[in-house]
C-alpha cells in the first residue's frame, strides 16, 4: 500500500540524510552569479573579501600603514614657500630732528618706504635630532603591527561566525526535511481515519485528535521555514551577499559530523603563546611600552637645522615683472636647539601614567593566562559533554522514530489507540527537537574549543 511506503520512507530518512558524502566542490568566487553555491570554506573566503567589518578592519592597517609614513615625513627635509605683497596706501611717518635742516628745537615729518614691496621667500628645514620624533616613528610601526594582528583576530572572527551561522542554517533545513516528510505522513492518515470514521471504524475523537496534531505540525513546520528564511538572509549578510542573490549550501551536517574527533581535541596541547588573543595582547603591551618611551622623550633636547633664502622689490609704480627693475636679496642658514628645563611636572606626571599604564598591561597579560587555561579547560569539558550527549540523543532519535513508526502501523491494524499514537507522536517531535539542538551544540562546541587551540 502508498500509505506503508510512506512509512518506510519516515523511517529510512534519517539515514538518507546522514549518508550523503560532504561536497568540496562549489563556485568560484570571483564571479557570483545570481545563485551562490558555497561550501563552508569558500563561504568564508568569500567573507573574508566581503564581509563589512572586515572591509573596516583591511581600511584600519591601510591607515595605519599611512601614518607609518606620516610620521617618517616628520624627519625628512620640510620646504616652504610663500609670497608677501603690501600696497601702502599712505607711507608711514618718521619725525626728523629739526637740527637736521638748522632748525633746533622742532621735528619735521618725513616718509620713508616704497608705495609697492613684494617679497618672496623659501625655507628649507630638517629636523636633526629629536627623541620623540625616533621614538614616535617606532610608535606607528608598532601601532601597525597592532592593526595587522587585529585584522587576523577579526578574521577569525568572522570565520567562526560563518561557520556557526552555516551549521544552524543546515540544523534548520534538517528539521524541516524531518517536520516535511512527517506532515505528509500525518496528512495521509487524517484522509484515512476521516474514511474509517465514514465506515464506523473509529470514533470522532480519533479523527480530531489526529487533525489536531497534524495543525500543530503545520505551525511548527511554517515557523521552521521562517527561522530557516532568516537564518539564510543573516548568514547572506554576514559573508556579504547582496539581497537579491541566492545562497545554497554545499557541504551538509554529516560531512562536518564526521571531522569531529572526540580524543584529538580533548588530548591537544594548550599554549597561550600562539592564542590569537593573547597575541593581539602582546602587540598592545609592546605599543604601551613604546608610549611609555615616548613619553620620557619629552625631556631630551631637539636640533634642527634651516635654510632661508628670501627676495624684496620696493616700486613706487606697479612694474614687478619688468626684468631691469632690481630684486634685493637675501639668504641665511642656522641651527635651533630647544632644550626642555621646566614644565612645573607636566612631562613627569606625563612619564608617571605611561608606566602606569605598562604595569596595568602586566597584570592584563596575566589575567589572561590564567582566563585562557580556565576557559580551555572548561571548553574541554562542554564539547566532551556535547559530543556524549550527542551520542545518546542520536540513538534516542532512532529509536524513539522506530517506536513511532511501528505504533502507526498498529493503529491502522487496530492494535494500538489513539493514546498510543499521540504519545507516540509527542515522543518523537520531542526526540527530533532534542536530537537537532545537540548537533548544533556539539558543532558550536567543538568549534570554539579550536578557535582556542590553534596556532597563530
Amino acid at each position: 500500500m502508498k500509505t506503508s511506503y510512506l512509512y518506510c520512507l519516515l523511517l529510512l530518512l534519517p539515514f538518507f540524510l546522514f549518508c550523503q558524502p560532504g561536497n568540496v566542490a562549489g563556485q568560484s568566487d570571483q564571479k557570483i552569479p545570481a545563485k551562490a553555491a558555497f561550501t563552508l570554506q569558500q563561504a568564508q573566503d568569500f567573507a573574508y573579501e566581503n564581509n563589512y567589518d572586515l572591509k573596516n578592519s583591511a581600511y584600519d592597517v591601510q591607515i595605519a600603514k599611512k601614518m607609518v609614513k606620516q610620521n617618517t615625513s616628520i624627519g625628512l627635509p620640510q620646504i616652504n614657500a610663500g609670497i608677501d605683497y603690501n600696497d601702502f596706501l599712505s607711507l608711514p611717518t618718521s619725525l626728523i630732528p629739526g637740527e637736521i635742516i638748522g632748525k633746533p628745537g622742532t621735528e619735521f615729518p618725513v616718509q620713508f618706504g616704497s608705495k609697492y614691496n613684494v617679497t618672496g621667500k623659501a625655507t628649507l628645514t630638517q629636523l636633526v635630532y629629536s627623541g620623540q620624533y625616533l621614538v614616535g616613528l617606532q610608535t606607528a610601526k608598532a601601532f601597525l603591527e597592532t592593526a595587522k594582528q587585529k585584522n587576523v583576530k577579526d578574521k577569525v572572527d568572522v570565520r567562526d561566525q560563518v561557520a556557526e551561522n552555516y551549521y544552524g542554517v543546515l540544523i534548520l533545513e534538517e528539521n524541516a526535511k524531518i517536520l516535511d516528510t512527517t506532515y505528509s505522513v500525518m496528512s495521509k492518515m487524517v484522509e484515512e481515519a476521516r474514511i474509517a470514521f465514514e465506515q464506523g471504524m473509529l470514533e470522532d475523537i480519533d479523527v480530531d485528535q489526529l487533525e489536531l496534531n497534524k495543525s500543530n505540525l503545520e505551525a511548527s513546520l511554517t515557523n521552521t521555514r521562517s527561522q530557516l528564511n532568516i537564518a539564510y538572509n543573516f548568514l547572506k549578510f554576514i559573508i556579504g551577499l547582496k539581497e537579491e542573490q541566492q545562497l545554497e549550501l554545499v557541504d551538509n551536517l554529516p560531512f562536518f559530523l564526521s571531522q569531529v574527533d572526540q580524543q584529538a581535541l580533548i588530548n591537544q596541547a594548550f599554549d597561550y603563546q600562539y592564542n590569537i588573543d593573547y597575541r593581539l595582547l602582546q602587540k598592545q603591551e609592546y605599543l604601551v611600552k613604546m608610549q611609555y618611551k615616548l613619553s620620557k622623550t619629552a625631556y631630551q633636547p631637539t636640533l634642527s637645522g634651516f635654510l632661508s633664502m628670501s627676495a624684496n622689490a620696493q616700486r613706487q609704480s606697479w612694474n614687478f615683472f619688468k626684468a631691469y627693475e632690481p630684486w634685493y636679496k637675501t639668504s641665511n642658514w642656522g641651527l635651533s636647539l630647544q632644550i626642555p628645563i621646566w614644565s612645573s611636572g607636566n612631562r613627569k606626571f606625563a612619564v608617571d601614567q605611561a608606566y602606569l599604564n605598562v604595569e596595568k598591561m602586566k597584570v592584563n597579560d596575566e589575567k589572561m593566562k590564567v582566563a585562557l587555561t580556565l576557559q580551555v579547560e572548561t571548553a574541554k569539558k562542554d564539547f566532551n559533554n556535547s559530543y556524549l550527549i550527542y551520542q545518546n540523543l542520536k540513538k534516542g532519535f532512532e529509536t524513539s522514530l522506530k517506536i513511532y513508526s511501528k505504533t502507526m502501523e498498529k493503529y491502522k491494524q487496530g492494535i494500538s489507540t489513539s493514546t498510543d499514537l499521540n504519545q507516540r507522536y509527542n515522543q518523537f517531535l520531542a526526540s527530533n527537537r532534542d536530537y537537532l539542538i545537540s548537533m548544533n551544540e556539539l558543532l558550536k562546541t567543538k568549534l570554539r574549543l579550536t578557535k582556542l587551540l590553534e596556532k597563530y
